[in-house]
């Protein structure tokens, strides 16, 4: 996927690029979003000018199916383990309580794996946004 941006800001050999998000892209964000990117610069880029942006499809289908399976799956395990769970453990809670509370912990637990495997996720190189084209500003 390639999308163009403004860089922003110079951080030594990165660049602050911020991206407009497609309209045929609704809320998802999964391209970038219209957020500000970190892109580590191989090529001359300053403050204003218009740069190409790589980002491997694999990598962006890979990083969605991860940040909605892995919450989803702990939620779906959380409130049928806690359904599960409620009769042998002769709690006062009624089951469906005992059920949502059971469900929104595992939801956390995977929210918490899913940011641990995005930091060590953009450590590596084939994760990185790459810069393909560089637009001068004109002075």
């Amino acid at each position: 996927m390639t999308r163009t941006g403004e860089v922003v800001e110079r951080k030594g050999e990165a660049a602050i690029v911020v991206f407009d998000r497609p309209t045929a892209c609704g809320e998802c964000k999964g391209c970038f979003g219209d957020v500000c990117t970190r892109v580590e610069l191989t090529v001359d880029a300053e403050v204003g000018d218009i740069i190409d942006v790589e980002m491997p499809d694999r990598s962006i289908l890979s990083a969605s199916a991860m940040a909605y399976l892995i919450p989803l799956a702990l939620l779906l395990t959380g409130l049928l383990g806690g359904t599960a769970l409620h009769g042998p453990l002769a709690l006062p809670l009624d089951v469906n309580l005992f059920a949502a509370i059971a469900g929104f912990l595992l939801l956390a637990v995977g929210l918490a794996i899913v940011r641990i495997i995005d930091r060590s996720l953009r450590l590596k190189r084939q994760w990185q946004p790459r810069v393909l084209r560089v637009y001068k500003k004109e002075h």
